[in-house]
């Protein structure tokens, strides 16, 4: 069944709590981003994990494979249940994260960044392809490489889970609206338009945090997961 990833991105510890606390016992996860990690550190992990959520550590790691493996290790060590890298650093990188946590013994689970759902046709550096290339060759690499999954737009997953049936597929950019977008978010698709196409995981972020009722655009994000999932079934 698909799940529902909260963003928390905030840049204090005061108002990701008084968010968290609306949507606890409703929404299964949260993701701790840059800003607020590096604001906070560490421990804001244990925070969340000890209000019963389940936290996906979105630090998009891009370093040498000695250094990854030592963050992947300390990601590890607080508590983080799911943690990014971008795929473009390559199988070494990736492989060396994997290792971490095999080495552990975790269930720390590892997925790859493939292109980040900001960038439109022609605005990525270096690339003259169109972006569901390249996405469909980092894909194709983190399948090779044993990732656990990939972020993706909801625009490529259902011919990414072709090519890759066996990793989960992580979706950011998840709006009501698929046209009128104003923020920085171009590739966006619904809730339950993503369920169909195949994504495992929903971000959502400020259609979540902006409301007024955080709580209730929950409940009705989980509504549309579960008619698409029952849909999925037959």
């Amino acid at each position: 069944m698909a799940e529902l990833v909260v963003a928390l991105d905030f840049d204090n510890l005061n108002d990701a709590v008084t968010l968290a606390e609306k949507i606890q016992g409703v929404a299964p996860w949260v993701k701790v981003g840059l800003e607020l990690f590096v604001s906070e550190g560490p421990s804001i992990v244990q925070k969340f994990k000890s209000m019963g959520f389940k936290v996906f550590l979105d630090l998009k790691l891009y370093d040498i494979p000695n250094t990854v493996q030592g963050a992947t290790y300390s990601a590890i060590h607080s508590g983080a249940d799911l943690l990014t890298l971008h795929l473009s650093g390559g199988k070494r990188m990736c492989e060396a994260a994997l290792a971490a946590v095999k080495k552990q013994n975790a269930q720390t689970l590892i997925f790859g960044v493939s292109v980040l759902t900001s960038f439109d046709e022609g605005e990525l550096p270096g690339h003259t392809g169109t972006l569901s290339n390249m996405v469909e060759l980092l894909v194709k690499g983190a399948q090779e490489w044993g990732m656990h999954g990939v972020v993706c737009s909801g625009q490529e997953v259902s011919h990414m889970k072709q090519l890759a049936p066996q990793l989960k597929f992580l979706t950011p950019g998840i709006r009501f609206e698929e046209s009128s977008v104003s923020d920085d978010q171009r590739r966006v698709m619904t809730p339950y338009n993503a369920v169909m196409a195949g994504s495992d995981f929903l971000v959502v972020g400020r259609p979540i945090t902006q409301a007024h009722d955080p709580k209730a655009v929950c409940q009705t994000i989980l509504v549309e997961i579960e008619k698409a999932q029952q849909e999925l079934k037959g």
